[in-house]
């Protein structure tokens, strides 16, 4: 493979293919993890009805967040798009080659990669407005530093910090947008958001070939970072005095009117903060939103990638100096502009038609531009034609982005929406960012910018236009799901406000897999406080796919886990054993090499250093289970099954766990063991410890419980008293001999 050449693996028509392959195989092997009900179209959320105007919709979130952010967003592309003027006059002064440009204007993706994820997860936890001031601030210090270099070496660590200061621009601010502006008027406000890339790309090169003109020589360039430094600063200090928007308020208000919006926002409990894994894996399991994420990633290696080395076409082919080259960067992005706008306004009227139709024309856009953008660099008689030829591909191009960002606001839930945005960021920055413009520049090198700008920009923007128009097809599918979720969280409020008792455990509308397999379908599910719950049904069922989904071994794809009222959807397995759900796993559950004395130290582990708890809570195991102080210092894999399922149980129970999940208590024992660890259980059902047993032995399980569950093929299939279930043949008989009995 020559230098030129792109590895296939990276291929934006390869990558397609194998995306869509994959879910043409996901579809035919579960057809029925997709069959969820879609509501009719005036029942979704900023669909049907009429549009709110910018100033009503302003009137609501206020006009100083809007003005702020949108001021921080001119800036950072601003001096993006200063790079794209000033590169060759850097390339001078520092003895920089083509790909290495390239390589220095992609350091910032690569820090906004490594800084999207923790901002993304941040800017789901703590005051968003705070962040966006903090990464604003060190944004502008490292532009205001970069006048300064003298070493390529101090350019890529400045280039770096920038990154990664402006790695809160996409995250946190379209998240602040999204909560503090109702759901009918987002597109007027994140047109008006969107229109500060390409107004910085206007004021970027002529500000920066301005100032770099009037100091003049080779070295002028260094004045206009810091004149930028300057005003992205003060713009950053301003973003301090912000108010902080209540968190999924619009959508609330969309859904349920003004006034309940208002009671479920301030009936809200603190709840545990989100955990990154279980969050990424919920938003993937979105399937517009997956689509959508890789559709503009693989539309990034363009999107990245143009700016930069259409500053190398000016120089190159047209001999424009740095205020000349500002002068056309800016009647690009003069001319993309009413692309902005009318993007907002005909995705605004289309996601109201039908949201399906939203999607279509967001890949009608990537595709538009893929045939417009050759035919611009290639118009004949010089400079005028070019600017207005790729200015006309690029209006097309912008108008499927504003779309993109409501529907990210339509599509994720509330508490995951920064995180949400962060992963489009990175999509964006890291497949076409990184890939993109080393790619371009290996090609530049060896053929020129021209047509480096062609054989990358075009099929990007086709493979783009393909996966997107793909994930249209679940648009309404998704767009119910957030229906469901704010349905139920209003039924939840209203059943606790008329008195309802708040389980322990509770779970609501719970679909869970593994890969493209879905096991459970629409699980609902009551743990009372000190109940002993049966958990039944025949192998395969998916009782114990239901635990790891307590536990939080498991990240559901649809649903709600509540524990004592607080959600715990989107934390995970460690977090979950601090609040107090422990799982004791069926089969071997110990170190077989370790000492009783070791496990019970391993099953410890959340007390660190500390001796004086650790050895109350062993003693207090002892106490409960003699036995195993008998065989203290005895290997576990020595003991006897019973033995070491008594050891597991006592694993569990020496982090006092608030509900003990035991997947397969009496799998593979005698019967007379079985009796035993049955004493157990009921002395902890004695002690009041909450728990959930699965089991397939319905005389075991009933011989416990107070209640039980019966699931088939993933559903539940009854749910009531022990007697009630036995009363039950039909269900009685297929625990006892299976299903087809």
């Amino acid at each position: 493979m020559t230098s030129t050449q792109a590895d296939p693996a990276v291929e934006p028509s390869v990558l397609t293919s194998a995306l869509l392959d994959a879910e043409a195989k996901r579809t035919a092997v579960e057809p029925a993890a997709v069959e969820v009900v879609e509501l009719p179209d005036d029942l979704l959320p900023g669909v049907g009805g009429e549009a709110l105007g910018l100033r009503e919709t302003v009137a609501v979130g206020g006009v100083g967040l809007l003005a702020v952010l949108s001021v921080l967003n001119l800036l950072d592309y601003a001096g993006s798009a200063a790079l794209s003027v000033l590169g060759p006059d850097i390339q001078r002064s520092l003895g920089l080659s083509d790909t290495g440009l390239g390589v220095v204007a992609s350091l910032a993706a690569l820090t906004f990669v490594i800084g999207a994820i923790p901002l993304g997860i941040l800017g789901d936890r703590v005051r968003r407005t705070t962040l966006t001031a903090a990464c604003a601030s060190v944004a502008a210090v490292a532009t205001l530093l970069t006048g300064a270099v003298q070493a390529v070496w101090q350019l890529a660590a400045l280039r770096l910090v920038t990154g990664a200061g402006q790695a809160s621009i996409l995250p946190v601010n379209s998240s602040l947008l999204a909560d503090a502006y109702p759901v009918r008027g987002r597109a007027k406000v994140f047109s008006v958001h969107n229109l500060m890339p390409s107004l910085g790309y206007v004021v970027g090169p002529l500000l920066a070939g301005g100032v770099a003109a009037l100091a003049g020589g080779d070295e002028g360039w260094r004045a206009a970072y810091v004149v930028l430094g300057v005003l992205s600063l003060v713009a950053g200090l301003a973003a301090l005095k912000l108010r902080e928007p209540i968190r999924g308020r619009g959508d609330l208000a969309a859904v349920l009117g003004e006034e309940e919006a208002d009671r479920l926002a301030a009936e809200r409990v603190a709840e545990p903060p989100v955990a990154f894994g279980p969050a990424v894996q919920r938003l993937l399991s979105i399937r517009t939103l997956f689509f959508l994420l890789v559709g503009v990633g693989v539309l990034g290696f363009s999107i990245t990638s143009v700016p930069t080395y259409f500053g190398l076409l000016l120089e190159r082919s047209y001999g424009l100096d740095a205020l000349e080259r500002g002068y056309a960067v800016a009647g690009v992005e003069a001319v993309s502009l009413v692309g902005v706008v009318l993007g907002g306004v005909i995705g605004d009227r289309l996601f109201r038609q039908s949201p399906p139709k939203a999607v279509l024309f967001m890949a009608s856009s990537s595709a538009a531009y893929a045939v417009l953008l050759p035919i611009g660099l290639f118009l004949p008689g010089g400079v005028v034609p070019l600017v207005i030829g790729v200015g006309i591909a690029k209006l097309f191009l912008q108008l499927g982005l504003v779309p993109v960002y409501v529907f990210v606001a339509a599509v994720v839930p509330t508490r995951l929406r920064t995180l949400g945005y962060a992963l489009l960021g990175i999509y964006i920055l890291l497949l076409g960012g990184l890939l993109g413009n080393v790619i371009t520049g290996l090609v530049s090198d060896a053929r020129g910018p021209r047509t480096a700008l062609i054989a990358v920009s075009v099929p990007a923007s086709l493979a783009a236009a393909a996966l997107t128009a793909y994930g249209a097809r679940f648009a309404r599918r998704d767009l119910s799901l957030t229906v469901e979720e704010v349905r139920e969280e209003q039924a939840e409020g209203e059943r606790v406000r008329a008195g309802g008792e708040v389980p322990v455990l509770q779970i609501r509308n719970l679909d869970a897999g593994y890969g493209p397999v879905q096991v459970l379908f629409g699980v609902d599910m009551d743990v009372r406080e000190g109940e002993v719950l049966a958990l039944l049904g025949t192998n395969g069922a998916g009782k114990s796919t239901l635990l790891r989904a307590i536990s939080g071994l498991l990240t559901p794809s649809r649903g709600v886990l509540r524990l004592d009222g607080r959600t715990i959807t989107f934390t995970d397995a460690v977090t979950r054993v601090g609040l107090g759900v422990v799982q004791v796993p069926g089969g071997k559950a110990v170190f077989p090499s370790l000492t009783v004395a070791e496990n019970l130290l391993a099953g410890a582990h959340r007390f660190g250093w500390d001796r004086v708890q650790i050895a109350e809570r062993v003693d207090e195991v002892v106490a409960l289970l003699p036995r195993l102080g008998e065989r203290f210092d005895q290997r576990a894999g020595s003991l006897s099954g019973g033995e070491q399922q008594m050891l597991a149980i006592g694993k569990a129970l020496l982090l006092r766990p608030r509900v003990l999940l035991i997947d397969e208590l009496s799998l593979g024992l005698a019967p007379v063991v079985v009796q035993d660890l049955l004493a157990v259980v009921e002395r902890l059902k004695s002690q009041g410890v909450t728990m959930v047993l699965v089991e397939q032995s319905l005389n075991v399980a009933l011989s416990v419980a107070d209640r039980a569950v019966f699931m088939e093929k993933g559903q539940v299939r009854f749910t009531g008293s022990a007697a009630d279930l036995l009363a039950r043949d039909d269900l009685a008989r297929a625990v006892f001999l299976g299903a087809d009995s």
